[in-house]
Protein backbone atom coordinates (compact mmCIF):
# COMPACT_ATOMS: atom_id res chain seq x y z
CA UNK A 1 0.00 0.00 0.00
CA UNK A 2 1.06 3.53 -1.18
CA UNK A 3 0.75 6.48 0.65
CA UNK A 4 1.56 7.97 4.23
CA UNK A 5 1.00 5.18 6.94
CA UNK A 6 -1.37 5.63 9.57
CA UNK A 7 -0.91 4.90 13.24
CA UNK A 8 -3.05 4.93 16.45
CA UNK A 9 -0.89 6.84 19.40
CA UNK A 10 -2.18 6.79 22.83
CA UNK A 11 -1.27 9.42 25.81
CA UNK A 12 -0.65 11.57 22.66
CA UNK A 13 -1.34 15.08 23.65
CA UNK A 14 1.88 15.80 25.53
CA UNK A 15 5.62 14.22 26.73
CA UNK A 16 6.61 11.13 24.96
CA UNK A 17 3.34 11.08 23.22
CA UNK A 18 3.28 14.22 21.29
CA UNK A 19 7.64 13.53 20.95
CA UNK A 20 6.11 10.12 19.12
CA UNK A 21 3.26 11.85 17.32
CA UNK A 22 5.55 14.84 15.74
CA UNK A 23 8.14 12.56 15.01
CA UNK A 24 6.13 9.57 13.12
CA UNK A 25 4.21 12.94 11.19
CA UNK A 26 7.46 14.19 9.78
CA UNK A 27 7.67 10.94 8.79
CA UNK A 28 5.22 10.28 6.42
CA UNK A 29 2.68 9.01 8.86
CA UNK A 30 -0.98 10.51 9.53
CA UNK A 31 -2.03 9.68 12.90
CA UNK A 32 -5.03 9.12 15.53
CA UNK A 33 -3.98 10.95 18.47
CA UNK A 34 -5.97 9.62 22.33
CA UNK A 35 -5.66 11.02 25.55
CA UNK A 36 -8.51 12.30 28.16
CA UNK A 37 -7.73 15.79 27.77
CA UNK A 38 -8.62 17.74 24.61
CA UNK A 39 -6.69 21.03 24.90
CA UNK A 40 -3.41 18.59 24.94
CA UNK A 41 -4.67 16.94 22.05
CA UNK A 42 -5.62 20.62 20.21
CA UNK A 43 -1.68 21.33 20.65
CA UNK A 44 -0.46 17.76 19.59
CA UNK A 45 -2.74 17.93 16.36
CA UNK A 46 -0.90 21.53 15.63
CA UNK A 47 2.67 20.16 15.94
CA UNK A 48 1.47 16.97 13.41
CA UNK A 49 0.11 19.37 11.05
CA UNK A 50 3.11 21.99 10.78
CA UNK A 51 5.09 18.38 10.11
CA UNK A 52 3.61 17.62 7.61
CA UNK A 53 0.97 15.09 8.37
CA UNK A 54 -2.91 14.80 9.42
CA UNK A 55 -4.06 14.00 13.23
CA UNK A 56 -7.68 12.92 13.87
CA UNK A 57 -8.55 13.30 18.19
CA UNK A 58 -9.86 11.26 20.08
CA UNK A 59 -11.12 12.00 23.35
CA UNK A 60 -11.42 8.97 25.28
CA UNK A 61 -10.16 6.85 28.82
CA UNK A 62 -8.57 4.07 27.86
CA UNK A 63 -9.96 1.64 30.59
CA UNK A 64 -13.58 2.38 29.35
CA UNK A 65 -14.90 -0.81 27.30
CA UNK A 66 -15.16 -0.83 23.79
CA UNK A 67 -12.48 2.40 22.88
CA UNK A 68 -9.72 0.24 21.39
CA UNK A 69 -12.24 -1.00 18.75
CA UNK A 70 -13.18 2.68 18.75
CA UNK A 71 -10.03 4.08 17.71
CA UNK A 72 -9.40 1.07 15.51
CA UNK A 73 -12.65 2.32 13.29
CA UNK A 74 -11.12 5.73 13.50
CA UNK A 75 -8.40 5.14 11.87
CA UNK A 76 -10.19 3.09 8.85
CA UNK A 77 -13.26 5.38 8.86
CA UNK A 78 -10.56 8.95 8.36
CA UNK A 79 -8.14 7.14 6.96
CA UNK A 80 -9.09 3.87 5.16
CA UNK A 81 -5.93 1.72 6.68
CA UNK A 82 -4.00 1.07 9.71
CA UNK A 83 -0.12 0.51 9.78
CA UNK A 84 0.90 0.73 13.29
CA UNK A 85 -0.27 1.16 17.06
CA UNK A 86 1.86 2.56 19.47
CA UNK A 87 0.62 2.17 23.11
CA UNK A 88 2.09 4.86 25.15
CA UNK A 89 -0.08 5.84 28.09
CA UNK A 90 0.74 5.51 31.35
CA UNK A 91 0.07 6.54 34.66
CA UNK A 92 2.81 6.15 37.97
CA UNK A 93 1.83 7.01 41.31
CA UNK A 94 5.11 7.92 43.50
CA UNK A 95 3.71 6.28 47.01
CA UNK A 96 5.68 4.09 49.58
CA UNK A 97 4.58 0.42 48.88
CA UNK A 98 2.43 0.08 52.10
CA UNK A 99 0.65 3.37 51.35
CA UNK A 100 -0.11 1.98 47.79
CA UNK A 101 -4.19 1.85 47.74
CA UNK A 102 -6.55 -1.09 45.38
CA UNK A 103 -7.79 2.15 43.82
CA UNK A 104 -4.11 3.26 43.15
CA UNK A 105 -3.27 -0.63 41.32
CA UNK A 106 -6.64 -0.84 39.58
CA UNK A 107 -5.88 2.56 38.20
CA UNK A 108 -2.25 2.05 37.03
CA UNK A 109 -2.77 -1.56 35.79
CA UNK A 110 -5.92 -0.78 34.00
CA UNK A 111 -4.27 1.87 32.21
CA UNK A 112 -0.72 0.59 31.31
CA UNK A 113 -1.29 -2.94 30.56
CA UNK A 114 -4.93 -3.87 30.62
CA UNK A 115 -5.73 -0.87 27.45
CA UNK A 116 -2.80 -2.06 25.71
CA UNK A 117 -3.97 -5.67 26.14
CA UNK A 118 -7.05 -5.08 24.29
CA UNK A 119 -5.87 -2.04 22.23
CA UNK A 120 -3.79 -4.96 20.66
CA UNK A 121 -5.98 -7.31 19.85
CA UNK A 122 -8.45 -4.65 18.31
CA UNK A 123 -5.89 -3.94 15.57
CA UNK A 124 -4.80 -7.45 15.24
CA UNK A 125 -7.82 -8.40 14.58
CA UNK A 126 -8.41 -5.69 11.93
CA UNK A 127 -4.88 -6.87 10.52
CA UNK A 128 -6.13 -10.83 10.27
CA UNK A 129 -9.47 -10.66 9.29
CA UNK A 130 -8.09 -8.91 6.18
CA UNK A 131 -4.52 -10.50 5.77
CA UNK A 132 -2.38 -7.45 6.38
CA UNK A 133 0.60 -6.96 7.91
CA UNK A 134 1.00 -4.68 11.12
CA UNK A 135 3.36 -3.65 13.69
CA UNK A 136 2.69 -2.73 17.62
CA UNK A 137 5.21 -0.17 19.62
CA UNK A 138 4.46 -0.82 23.45
CA UNK A 139 5.74 1.67 25.21
CA UNK A 140 7.19 0.21 28.72
CA UNK A 141 10.22 1.24 30.78
CA UNK A 142 13.65 0.99 32.47
CA UNK A 143 11.57 -0.45 34.69
CA UNK A 144 10.85 -3.34 33.16
CA UNK A 145 14.01 -4.54 34.09
CA UNK A 146 15.66 -2.35 36.91
CA UNK A 147 14.15 -1.09 39.98
CA UNK A 148 13.40 1.82 41.27
CA UNK A 149 11.26 3.20 45.17
CA UNK A 150 8.03 3.35 45.42
CA UNK A 151 6.86 2.94 42.15
CA UNK A 152 5.54 -1.01 42.51
CA UNK A 153 2.52 -0.83 40.87
CA UNK A 154 4.29 1.01 37.66
CA UNK A 155 7.25 -1.51 37.30
CA UNK A 156 4.78 -4.69 38.16
CA UNK A 157 2.70 -3.13 34.68
CA UNK A 158 5.77 -2.46 32.95
CA UNK A 159 6.99 -5.68 33.53
CA UNK A 160 3.81 -7.22 32.04
CA UNK A 161 3.56 -5.03 29.35
CA UNK A 162 7.34 -6.15 28.60
CA UNK A 163 5.88 -9.94 28.95
CA UNK A 164 3.02 -9.25 27.00
CA UNK A 165 5.43 -8.01 24.16
CA UNK A 166 7.23 -11.03 23.58
CA UNK A 167 4.68 -13.60 24.13
CA UNK A 168 2.19 -11.76 21.46
CA UNK A 169 5.52 -11.67 19.01
CA UNK A 170 5.79 -15.20 19.33
CA UNK A 171 2.34 -15.81 18.93
CA UNK A 172 1.79 -12.91 15.87
CA UNK A 173 5.19 -13.42 13.84
CA UNK A 174 4.10 -16.08 11.45
CA UNK A 175 0.55 -13.74 10.58
CA UNK A 176 3.37 -10.66 9.55
CA UNK A 177 2.18 -8.83 12.75
CA UNK A 178 5.49 -7.42 14.87
CA UNK A 179 5.32 -6.18 18.83
CA UNK A 180 7.93 -4.77 19.59
CA UNK A 181 8.56 -2.44 23.04
CA UNK A 182 10.87 0.74 23.85
CA UNK A 183 11.70 1.39 27.29
CA UNK A 184 12.80 4.64 28.25
CA UNK A 185 14.58 5.83 30.83
CA UNK A 186 14.67 8.80 32.48
CA UNK A 187 13.04 11.52 29.47
CA UNK A 188 12.35 15.21 29.72
CA UNK A 189 8.42 15.42 30.58
CA UNK A 190 6.28 16.24 33.34
CA UNK A 191 6.57 12.49 35.01
CA UNK A 192 9.69 12.59 35.75
CA UNK A 193 10.71 13.28 39.32
CA UNK A 194 13.05 16.27 40.44
CA UNK A 195 15.74 14.10 41.81
CA UNK A 196 16.04 12.23 38.54
CA UNK A 197 16.61 15.98 36.72
CA UNK A 198 18.73 17.01 39.18
CA UNK A 199 20.82 13.84 38.87
CA UNK A 200 20.83 13.37 35.39
CA UNK A 201 24.47 13.81 34.90
CA UNK A 202 25.84 11.19 37.54
CA UNK A 203 22.78 8.48 36.51
CA UNK A 204 23.31 8.60 33.26
CA UNK A 205 26.28 8.00 31.12
CA UNK A 206 25.54 10.10 28.31
CA UNK A 207 24.92 13.19 31.44
CA UNK A 208 21.66 14.36 30.59
CA UNK A 209 17.88 13.36 30.38
CA UNK A 210 16.36 12.04 26.88
CA UNK A 211 13.89 14.43 25.04
CA UNK A 212 10.30 12.90 23.83
CA UNK A 213 11.46 13.06 19.65
CA UNK A 214 14.13 10.63 20.46
CA UNK A 215 12.16 8.02 21.88
CA UNK A 216 10.20 8.98 18.93
CA UNK A 217 12.90 8.15 16.45
CA UNK A 218 13.22 4.79 18.01
CA UNK A 219 9.56 3.89 17.62
CA UNK A 220 9.74 5.09 14.16
CA UNK A 221 12.45 2.78 13.19
CA UNK A 222 10.42 -0.53 14.68
CA UNK A 223 7.12 0.69 13.01
CA UNK A 224 9.34 0.59 9.95
CA UNK A 225 10.16 -1.86 7.57
CA UNK A 226 13.91 -1.67 8.12
CA UNK A 227 13.25 -3.08 11.51
CA UNK A 228 11.43 -6.13 9.35
CA UNK A 229 13.52 -8.66 11.05
CA UNK A 230 12.49 -7.35 14.47
CA UNK A 231 10.16 -8.77 16.61
CA UNK A 232 9.95 -9.85 20.43
CA UNK A 233 12.41 -7.30 22.22
CA UNK A 234 12.70 -4.05 23.76
CA UNK A 235 14.98 -1.13 22.77
CA UNK A 236 16.50 0.44 26.27
CA UNK A 237 16.74 4.20 25.15
CA UNK A 238 18.28 4.76 28.59
CA UNK A 239 21.55 7.03 27.97
CA UNK A 240 22.90 4.11 29.85
CA UNK A 241 21.83 3.87 32.78
CA UNK A 242 21.18 0.05 33.29
CA UNK A 243 25.33 0.13 32.34
CA UNK A 244 25.89 0.60 35.58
Amino acid sequence: MGGRKVAIVTGAGRGIGRGITTTLAERGYDLVITSRTERDLDGTRAAVEEAGGSAMVVVADLRDPGTASRLVRSALTRFGRLDGLVNNAALNIFTPFWEQTDADLDRIIDTNLTAPFFLCQAAANHWVENGLPGAIVNISSAEDTIAYPEQVPYASSKGGLLSMTKVLALEWGPLGIRVNAVSPGSVDTDMTPEIYRREASSLMPIGRLGEPEEIGTCVHFLLSDEASFVTGTSLYADGGYMLQ
